[in-house]
């Protein structure tokens, strides 16, 4: 059968207790005995250390009794902190313990820890540690005497776990570029109610219902941020899915007082981002903001008798304190309020938060309890009331710290340290039923009490549990229970995050349906922004598993991620601080190339350049072909249009496919024909590579005739220009780029004097290189107006200088860019890919070696 996890029997192996603890006999003050000291003092005499357990109320000693085995290792004392004499009783009881503990509310501790000061004793408590407290510490420190603080769960094992990773990644050289901690006390899944997704009580509730009116401090990639108590529920709700007991469950959380003094006291100075939190159930965020909203966990005193009134009195009462404008009627009845809740709510009636504050009883008209003073106070009375565990019900712990980090190389990745704990339930060995929230509260520090006792920490002064002899001791304590207390660690499968384009028509992807399905296949994590754009709808990635993030979100993603695009980024000028994979065009000395590596450089991200991600000198991913293809389309389509006598094409719109876009260009090539008796000649330079082949391919399916596509290569122009044979046909087509300068190959002299050439498509489009073997001109065009006409000339010459051609094709485009580049984006699932394989080693070098061209 099961064991108790503090059975007093002979040690066996470590975690299971006994009394033969070089502590027992030592004697423990405790202050305050509530839902949590059981397992505390069920831990403590199990080791034959003896508890005083002090309270005002003997009944609540004697109930803790009721649940202790070792019984004649508790005795009680009464005391009350309230009374003029406290201090007086202090010093008859103090000089009786080696350690004096207070679970009292946080405001009594430093009355508790002064007089563990007068009578030199060591204080402990599981609270955070206030201001008072930390003054305290030069005292405690003088007198060699020690107070642990936040040693309990939240705060507690949330330090000792995050620290023990925190310590691992600094002593591998890493740094933590983004921490975040979140924690709940929640029923156990099968134990839900409906109220806020699930909720039942297992602290007082007054606690709870306060957060929604304490501020929130966090730090977010380097920018302090605070968030009023009035906004922390506010949508969009932030969530997080955690697997409990093998199931994905989505938990909400919410920001959590100030988390900015963490950085300091887990010494990571290097921390950009950190947040401490919250975790509920789905559904919380909505109820509490309606509360917060509707006044209901105000803590206000009323000059009311709360008691002479039923709950949907007090409901009408609140409502028309807080709204002199909008009155309710003092007979006003449950639909009333609702309906009065849903305007301030700017809802309907079926507003779950709504339907929650009736289930708990907001509308009923059962009396409000004797001793109210505030709203806050009769909203406490309904949950006390009908928020409870049943007998057999359990509750659960659910932490998380997620840690996103940088290691020397370069190398990013997330980890993560999850605790799921559930409350025991009642067996016949255990004396009471143990709940998580009471265990995790009282057993780190009680596995403290004990190690000072039996004179393992040497440490003094006011201390939070961040140290390695103190934190490993006890997580390896109560990792070893028969019920253990364990965090499993994990590091996270890398994240590809596929962005919203933001350049004008650009519609392609570097990240198909069935190419993000092969990434999930093989272990990433993949997150597909909305975009209006796009030519593959957000709901087919949606089906193969991605998780769908709002349209530009991106700069708030974990530090970790690889940000996934094709063109240029918004040009705002902020800081870069991820991984992109994109087209940049800054590599060339094109215009604001040191400004765009600037940002790289300032932000502390990496630029993997698509254009240069090669293997043996060659790309493993291009969209040559298509944009070659394009290309010669719009130079044939603007011939025709130039022989017809028509306006230049303009608007451009996406084609279903490149046999559309061909068929579209045939007939008004025929049209010339017809009409005209003209057949277009072309000339193609680097007509070998991917680019030259589209364009080749296109030309033979919209009838140009074999001997008028004339095929150059780099035989044909490695010795440089001018070539005047560029003149001699209709449409020339760039596929090449240069990054050496060579003698230009067409000059504005030579394009003014007779020519045949009518328009020059520039597909490679790199206006602004100093290289350009095509110096006329020096402006791109557009898909609204894709045609530059060279003015000044005896003959017209337009210019197609387009620099995403392939959008005009974007869905065969981005098929099979995406087919062939996917391969090498699976190398990524190593977090050292970066560094050892060649493609992204080679891609990271040349980014380092720009920024020293630029200065940087």
């Amino acid at each position: 059968g099961r064991r108790c996890p503090f059975a007093s029997r002979p040690r066996t192996s470590p975690g299971i207790m006994s009394k033969s603890s070089p502590a027992a006999g030592k004697k423990v003050l405790l202050f305050g005995v509530g839902l949590s000291t059981p397992p505390m003092i069920h831990y403590l005499t199990s080791f034959g250390i003896q508890v005083t357990a002090c309270a005002r109320n003997p009944s609540k000693i004697e109930k803790v009794l009721n649940e202790v085995k070792e019984k004649s290792l508790v005795t009680m004392e009464k005391f009350d902190i309230s009374a003029p004499d406290y201090e007086k009783r202090l010093d008859e009881i103090c000089p009786k313990c080696d350690i004096m503990v207070s679970m009292m509310p946080p405001p009594c501790h430093p009355k508790i820890a002064a007089a563990a000061l007068k009578h030199g004793k060591h204080f402990f408590t599981s609270s955070y540690v206030s201001d008072d407290m930390a003054k305290l510490s030069p005292e405690f420190a003088k007198k060699g005497l020690l107070s642990i603080n936040e040693c309990g769960v939240d705060p507690g094992l949330d330090h000792m776990s995050a620290k023990k990773v925190i310590d691992e990644v600094h002593s591998k050289g890493g740094k933590i570029l983004g921490f975040f901690s979140v924690c709940g006390g929640l029923p156990a899944p099968d134990c839900n109610n409906p109220f806020g997704g699930g909720y039942k009580i297992s602290w007082t509730p007054y606690g709870v219902l306060s957060a929604g009116t304490n501020n929130a401090l966090f730090k977010f990639q380097g920018q302090n941020v605070t968030k009023p108590g009035t906004e922390i529920y506010d949508p969009p709700e932030w969530k997080h899915v955690i697997d409990v007991e093998g199931k994905a469950t989505t938990f909400e959380w919410y920001p959590n007082r100030d988390s900015t003094p963490y950085i300091e006291h887990y010494n990571m100075p290097e921390c950009q981002s950190i947040i401490r939190g919250t975790y509920r159930n789905n559904g919380w965020c909505n109820t509490l903001r309606a509360i917060a909203t509707l006044g209901l966990n105000d803590k206000t005193e009323y000059k009311v008798k709360w008691e002479d009134m039923t709950y949907l009195q007090a409901a009408v009462t609140i409502w028309n304190t807080r709204n002199a404008d909008d009155q309710l009627d003092a007979k006003a009845t449950p639909e009333d309020v609702k309906k009065a809740y849903a305007k301030a709510l700017k809802s309907d009636t079926t507003n779950k938060a709504i339907t929650d504050l009736e289930w708990v009883g907001m509308f009923s008209d059962d009396k409000v309890p004797a001793g109210c003073k505030a709203p806050i106070d009769v909203m406490c009375t309904l949950w006390t009331a009908k928020m409870q565990y049943g007998e057999d019900e359990k509750d659960m712990i659910v932490m998380q710290h997620i840690f996103e980090v940088e290691y020397k190389n370069g190398t990013r990745e997330e980890l993560t340290s999850t605790l799921i704990n559930f409350g025991l339930g009642k067996y016949a060995h255990i004396p009471s039923k143990f709940t998580s929230m009471a265990r995790t509260v009282s057993l780190p520090l009680a596995c403290a009490i004990r190690m000072k006792l039996e004179d393992r920490i040497k440490t003094t002064g006011v201390i939070r549990p961040v140290t390695p002899d103190i934190y490993n001791a006890i997580l390896d304590e109560v990792s070893k229970f028969p019920h253990p207390i364990t965090f499993k660690e994990a590091a996270l499968p890398t994240a590809i995050w596929l962005r919203h384009e933001v350049k004008p028509g650009e519609e392609r992807t570097a990240l198909t349906p069935e190419t993000a399905k092969e990434l999930i296949d093989a272990g990433f994590r993949v997150t597909v922004e909305k975009s209006t754009t796009r030519c593959i709808p957000i709901e087919e990635y949606e089906k193969v598993g991605c998780k769908i993030a709002e349209t530009a979100s991106w700069p708030s993603a974990p530090y970790p991620t690889i940000i996934l695009g094709l063109k240029e980024l918004p040009e705002d000028g902020t800081d870069l601080i991820h991984r992109h994979i994109l087209f940049a065009h800054c590599y060339k000395g094109q215009a604001g190339w040191k400004e765009l590596l600037a940002r790289f450089k300032k932000g502390g991200g990496s630029l993997y350049d698509l254009e240069f991600l090669k293997l043996n000198g060659r790309r493993v991913a291009a969209f040559g072909r298509p944009a070659g293809m394009a290309g010669m389309a719009l130079g044939l389509w603007q011939w025709a249009k130039q022989k017809l006598g028509q306006p230049a094409i303009k608007d451009l719109k996406s084609w279903k496919s490149k046999e559309a876009m061909c068929s579209e260009v045939k007939a008004a090539l025929k049209e010339v024909e017809e009409k005209k008796g003209l057949k277009p000649s072309t000339l193609i330079i680097g007509a070998l590579g991917r680019c030259g082949r589209g364009a080749t391919w296109v030309a033979e399916q919209c009838g140009v005739e074999s001997k008028s596509i004339v095929k150059w290569d780099m035989a044909e122009t490695k010795g440089g220009g001018p070539f005047k044979a560029l003149l001699d046909v209709d449409v020339l087509v760039n596929c090449i780029y240069l990054t050496t300068k060579i003698p230009a190959f067409l000059t504005r002299d030579m394009i003014e004097g007779d020519k045949k050439l009518g328009v020059f498509v520039d597909v490679s489009c790199d206006t602004s290189n100093p290289n350009n073997p095509f110096p006329f001109y020096n402006t791109g065009t557009t898909l609204d107006k894709p045609i530059l006409p060279i003015t000044g000339l005896k003959t017209p010459l337009d210019v197609v200088a387009i620099d995403h051609l392939p959008s005009l094709i974007p869905l065969e485009s981005s098929i099979n860019y995406s087919k062939d580049l996917t391969p090498y984006i699976k190398q990524l699932i190593k977090r050292d890919a970066i560094v050892t394989e060649p493609v992204w080693k080679d891609a990271k070098d040349l980014m380092v070696t720009k920024m020293k061209e630029a200065g940087l």
